[in-house]
């Protein structure tokens, strides 16, 4: 049967419909990945020293304001080492965890049985996934700082600024921040076409920006709307650790917080999962004749 484009409601309502059909057959890989990610970030930041600055702005706080500049850094240093580590661990369980999520959801839209051996077939596409984002980030991010510092020079040169150049500063940052961004997007469909399509990295990363093309304002929107669902579902579950801090001090809020996060965390990282995959469908319905056994 064949895959028609269709309105951006319809894709977003057929993706969390598909996710509400599939999230038992994602629990599992999303808990296999998430809990020893979840533990591993745990242990990075308990096990460095990476929260003693925080016990020492809430337990120490008139220390702080007369701690020397060396000995600040020597203890924002392992926080920053483990933010690093942290973020690549997870980073990695993402890529995983969306990997997984494209096949089951893929599956779901073709009609298919459900995946069996999912986690082993995801292994591939995961690692090309997590190379493609790095690569995207690191571009993207290079362009907004190369962006960026285009944009200081201007604005030092003015001095004390008025109406004018102050109005000509907010026009121009978005400008001059447009290409880093244009590079994000254009590289967002690279996992779902490693996963469904079997491609390498760079094959991924040009197929992804032949998709966009043509559609990048309102993948920019699709995925804005995806990440603030995925923004409030965090928000929700730092707020559980927010009255054991008040309560108990750093580090039972950052336990009760890892410990909700790792149950929670896998399976709005394979929500979003899913919900890009029916974007990238809707993509590829339109840039070519797609069939659900295309899919499979």
């Amino acid at each position: 049967m064949q895959v028609a484009p269709r309105p951006f409601g319809e894709v977003l309502g057929d993706a969390v419909t598909t996710f509400g059909r599939t999230w038992r057959a994602l629990a599992p890989t999303a808990l296999l990945v998430f809990v020893p990610a979840g533990l591993a970030t745990l242990l990075l930041f308990r096990g460095s020293g990476a929260l003693e600055i925080f016990d020492r702005i809430l337990n120490e706080p008139s220390t702080m304001q007369t701690l020397p500049s060396e000995a600040l850094q020597d203890l924002l240093l392992p926080f920053y080492r483990a933010t690093v580590l942290a973020t690549l661990v997870n980073v990695a369980a993402a890529a995983f965890v969306h990997a997984a999520a494209h096949m089951i959801a893929a599956a779901d839209i073709a009609g298919a049985p459900p995946l069996r051996g999912v986690a082993r077939r995801a292994l591939r596409p995961a690692l090309v996934g997590f190379v493609a984002w790095l690569i995207a980030a690191l571009v993207g991010g290079l362009l907004f700082v190369i962006g960026f510092t285009l944009w200081l020079i201007p604005a030092s040169a003015v001095g004390a600024p008025n109406a004018t150049s102050t109005l000509i500063a907010g026009f121009l940052l978005p400008v001059v921040l447009a290409p880093g961004a244009w590079v994000l997007i254009s590289a967002s469909m690279a996992t779902p076409v490693a996963a469904l399509e079997g491609l390498g990295v760079n094959a991924s990363l040009r197929r992804s920006m032949s998709l966009v093309r043509g559609r990048w304002w309102p993948t920019l929107g699709y995925l804005l709307l995806v990440g603030l669902f995925g923004v409030i579902a965090v928000q929700l579950i730092q707020l559980v650790a927010i009255p054991m801090m008040a309560l108990g001090g750093v580090g039972p809020a950052v336990d009760i917080a890892a410990v909700v996060g790792i149950l929670a965390q896998g399976l709005i990282v394979a929500g979003i999962g899913v919900m890009t995959t029916w974007w990238y469908v809707d993509l590829r319905s339109r840039k070519e004749t797609l069939l659900s056994e295309d899919l499979q």
